[in-house]
C-alpha cells in the first residue's frame, strides 16, 4: 500500500438522507465504489450532526429537504465545527432555487435522482481534495 492509499483509507463518509431506500442505495453504492472508506448514515440533519460530532467524518453527502433539521442548517453547523469538511448536497432543486447564502456551504451538488456516475465523481473529487490538503501528502 502506498502513501496515497494510506491517506484515502482514513477518510470516512456520512450519508444523511431521510428516505430509507435512498439511504440504503447510497450506503451500498458508496461502499462498493470506495470499499476502503468507512460509511456512516443518519436519517436527518440532527442525527447527521450528532454523528459528525461523535465520529471522524471527512465527507458528508446530504439531502437538502429533511424533517427535524434540513441539510442547509446541518451544513452550517458542520462548517462551524470543521470548515474543511467536504459537503455534497443531493437535491432535486437547481442551485438557483437554494438560498444564496447556502450555495457556499457545499463543495459539490448532485441532482436527484442521483446518477451513480455523478455521485462517484463528486465523492472522488472530495477524496482528491482532502488528500491534497493533507500535510502527509506533501
Amino acid at each position: 500500500m502506498d502513501d496515497l492509499d494510506s491517506l484515502q483509507t482514513e477518510i470516512s463518509i456520512l450519508c444523511v438522507e431521510d428516505e430509507p431506500m435512498t439511504r440504503e442505495f447510497l450506503v451500498r453504492f458508496i461502499s462498493a465504489s470506495f470499499p476502503e472508506k468507512k460509511v456512516h448514515t443518519a436519517e436527518n440533519g440532527q442525527a447527521g450532526l450528532k454523528c459528525f460530532r461523535e465520529s471522524r467524518i471527512d465527507i458528508v453527502l446530504t439531502d437538502i429537504k429533511m424533517p427535524v433539521m434540513d441539510g442547509i442548517r446541518m451544513a452550517r453547523e458542520i462548517r462551524l465545527l470543521k470548515s474543511e469538511a467536504c459537503i455534497i448536497a443531493m437535491t432535486a432543486q437547481d442551485d438557483h432555487d437554494l438560498p444564496k447564502d447556502a450555495l457556499n456551504l457545499f463543495d459539490r451538488h448532485v441532482l436527484k435522482p442521483v446518477s451513480r456516475k455523478c455521485l462517484c465523481e463528486a465523492v472522488g473529487e472530495c477524496i482528491t481534495l482532502i488528500n491534497a490538503k493533507s500535510p502527509e501528502s506533501g
